[in-house]
């Protein structure tokens, strides 16, 4: 798939160097700001983020590129305050709206997750508990952040479900993980993931694992729902083709670092940084290495 460029997000002002703001007109949904991760060990420590800053501007789809190891699922994890044992912020802010997410006991952020916001992960099959039906879980979740009913639960199961694109929700809801393809699992973590009116959505590699053409209905699905839902998405993933078809700005990660910040079209058509050019180069290769196989 080529780098092409969509209307479908709207302009986001923004400066073009690393760790730019890029929210530039408009309320910021999130902002972290010389974020410092590190992971202690028996050695010592190492260090994982190294003073990362970005934003992403309300309403809009936000995207995080890199490649493999770069920092772009630590970040998300320290958003989220989902960081693993023995990591941890060391320094640097979270703002979400205006509230400081650093700091926060693991109850609060708890709490926030929900309502305030949501993840898609990259595996469906490992945010969804295999022993429980998905009705099941996603009760659970409406249980544990709101005050409806049984009655009140079960219809907005079946149209969560609906918004997800699945057609047969009473049914779904009586089904487990492993009884779902990785296109419907997927459907069902992002139905859980909005079942609580979140404004702010992050989602990780979320095509990871499917074939072409679910993952690029599960794309335009998230696109969708960004749009009708008036949803801040950062968009977490290795392809820029994916950026430049569903973002309205970017970060680029590398070794722990943002390297580049701006606007889709300005970064992928005049990058700065020397590891964004490289990045546009080695995807300009696949996409013609691609092209060759299909006419081979």
């Amino acid at each position: 798939m080529g780098i092409k460029f969509s209307t479908r997000t709207g302009s986001v002002a923004g400066s073009h160097r690393a760790g730019a703001s890029v929210a530039g007109v408009g309320d910021v949904a999130l902002e972290v700001s010389d974020l410092v991760v590190r992971a202690d060990n028996s050695r010592g420590f190492s260090e994982l983020l190294h003073g990362v800053s970005l934003q992403v501007a309300s309403g809009t789809m936000h995207g995080l590129v890199g490649e493999t190891g770069s920092g772009k699922s630590m970040t998300a994890a320290a958003v989220m305050g989902l960081l693993p044992k023995g990591v941890s912020v060391v320094s640097g802010s979270i703002k979400l709206r205006d509230r400081e997410l650093v700091g926060l006991g693991p109850k609060e952020l708890h709490d926030l997750r929900g309502p305030a916001f949501g993840m898609v992960f990259q595996n469906p099959r490992t945010a969804l508990h295999p022993m429980y039906n998905v009705g099941t879980q996603m009760s659970r979740v409406l249980e544990a952040h709101t005050g409806f009913s049984r009655r009140e639960r079960r219809a907005r199961i079946f149209e969560f479900l609906r918004m997800a694109g699945i057609a047969e929700p009473q049914r779904i809801a009586q089904a487990y993980p492993h009884e779902l393809s990785g296109g419907l699992a997927q459907r069902v973590v992002i139905a859980t993931s909005l079942i609580c009116d979140p404004t702010f959505l992050i989602a990780d590699e979320p095509t990871t694992g499917l074939d072409a053409t679910v993952q690029r209905q599960i794309l335009e699905l998230l696109a969708r729902l960004q749009g009708e839902l008036g949803l801040s998405v950062l968009m977490i993933t290795h392809d820029l083709s994916i950026v430049a078809q569903y973002c309205a700005s970017v970060s680029v990660m590398h070794v722990g670092d943002v390297v580049e910040s701006g606007k889709v079209r300005q970064v992928l058509h005049t990058p700065t940084a020397s590891y964004t050019q490289k990045l546009l180069r080695a995807s300009r290769l696949e996409f013609v290495t691609q092209r060759e196989r299909a006419t081979a």
